[in-house]
């Protein structure tokens, strides 16, 4: 079984550099046979997370990076996101209640809940100064172009 490949990027906090990340999803994806659905799962996912990294993580401002590694492994795909943002554990949110009928749900939350719903595991670790968030979708990869369907 060969080793794991990563890709690595950085990206500044900043909603424009999003556009990076997808593609580079989307390459790993293609080289490695990741299901088409798995593929865009993942990407909601992490388009949630890193956006509200870009977003809350540095109330203070400034321009910081955002450091991303994306392991094609033998069972799925595993994105790390490395942060020196304020701490924030994806598992001490709270958990929202379902909105009454006719009422309006409150701001915010909800985001991380749906993350929850789309990926296998989220993992996070705080080292020194640093945020390491993992996003894992757990699918079978195939060779090149496998997994990618076209309409």
């Amino acid at each position: 079984m060969p080793l794991p490949q990563t890709t690595h990027l950085i990206i500044r906090n900043d909603v424009t550099e999003l556009p990076a990340l997808t593609s580079a999803m989307e390459r790993v994806a293609a080289e490695h046979g990741m299901p088409e659905k798995s593929l865009f799962q993942l990407q909601v996912a992490l388009d949630e997370v890193v956006s509200n990294v870009i977003k809350y993580a540095w109330p203070e401002g400034g321009t910081h990076e955002i450091e991303i590694h994306i392991a094609a492994r033998h069972d799925g795909v595993e994105v790390e996101i490395i942060d020196d943002g304020r701490m924030f554990d994806p598992h001490d949110a709270p958990q929202r209640d379902k909105p009454q009928a006719a009422q309006r749900p409150r701001p915010g939350g909800l985001g991380l809940q749906m993350t929850k719903q789309l990926v296998d595991r989220i993992g996070y670790t705080r080292l020194g100064n640093r945020n390491h968030t993992t996003l894992t979708k757990l699918c079978a990869l195939g060779p090149p172009g496998s997994g990618r369907t076209t309409t």
